[in-house]
């Protein structure tokens, strides 16, 4: 179905998950996504994520805390094996191994829904690309103009160098509307990078762009030792507070929740436009439950 004609508006409240795996076979495949479809559709968000995953080793020469699986293609599985969730969705697309020609097709293919997309560029600065994120840029500019268009936030490159505002400004002035964060478990640090860009904007009297703020649950070590590994910054006290805990899964659930909502505050009262994305990411069921715990607590901040 085409939906091109339909306003894509920025989303308030969205729920974020990944591709099943392709090694799966079709039959789990269809059953696990018909389980999702149900879920999703009890809850109260206004888009769909769907997140494209690539081998972030690159990155760091530390081990990954767990194993790298190819996935289905987050188009396919947002409009195939998700076809019953009626809603818009937002699909990523690693464009480091593609080429021009490639992503053009899975550009314009999207462009045919009521979609939008996060283009991300390569892990690290050390993984050979085919296709830089500037040149995806161009070419979503060239092919898919009025494909809504979104790009990467990350506090903790804020935090590191000083200029993730100036990227910010800079893939606005390549067409990105909208930005999504990495999952957040540093309040300061978020609202470190949302003060700056709030005083960049305000000098140069442009409007700061929608943000999307992304919180996820914890609940083991392991999975806190991936996010570190991913490059989630997770201050000191908090990790404390998880790992002493009776319930780990349950009190990053509080926690999360409860940055999202200061960070909610924090933009309220600079008129910033900020909604939440909630992940899950997790195929443990007591992840995906406190996955929904934290929408239907987050919408009702809202």
């Amino acid at each position: 179905m085409d939906h091109t004609a339909t306003p894509w508006a920025p989303p308030r409240l969205t729920y974020g998950l990944t591709p099943l795996k392709a090694s799966f076979t079709e039959e789990r495949k269809r059953e696990v996504a018909a389980l999702q479809t149900a879920r999703i559709r009890q809850l109260p968000v206004d888009a769909l994520v769907v997140y494209d995953l690539q081998d972030e080793s690159s990155r760091t020469d530390a081990e990954r805390p767990f194993p790298f699986l190819e996935s289905i293609d987050p188009l396919i599985y947002a409009y195939d094996y998700l076809a019953g969730v009626d809603l818009p969705k937002v699909v990523y697309r690693s464009v480091a191994g593609l080429t021009e020609d490639g992503l053009a097709v899975w550009l314009k293919e999207l462009a045919q829904q009521r979609a939008a997309t996060v283009l991300v560029g390569a892990p690290s600065k050390h993984q050979a690309v085919h296709l830089k994120l500037r040149d995806a840029y161009r070419i979503h500019q060239q092919q898919t103009p009025t494909l809504p268009l979104g790009g990467v936030l990350i506090a903790e490159r804020h935090e590191a160098g000083g200029d993730e505002v100036a990227r910010i400004v800079d893939k606005r002035a390549q067409g990105c509307e909208f930005f999504v964060t990495q999952a957040v478990y540093s309040v300061t640090a978020s609202k470190n990078v949302l003060s700056d860009l709030y005083y960049r904007c305000e000098a140069e009297q442009r409007p700061v762009p929608h943000v999307l703020v992304t919180i996820s649950p914890c609940g083991s070590q392991k999975t806190l030792e991936f996010m570190r590994w991913l490059g989630i910054a997770v201050p000191r006290w908090l990790e404390n507070e998880l790992l002493h805990s009776h319930d780990i899964l349950e009190k990053s659930v509080d926690l999360t929740v409860a940055a999202f909502e200061e960070l909610h505050q924090f933009a309220r009262e600079k008129g910033i436009s900020l909604g939440c994305n909630v992940e899950s990411v997790s195929t443990r069921k007591a992840e995906i439950e406190a996955s929904v715990e934290m929408v239907q607590r987050v919408a009702r901040m809202l």
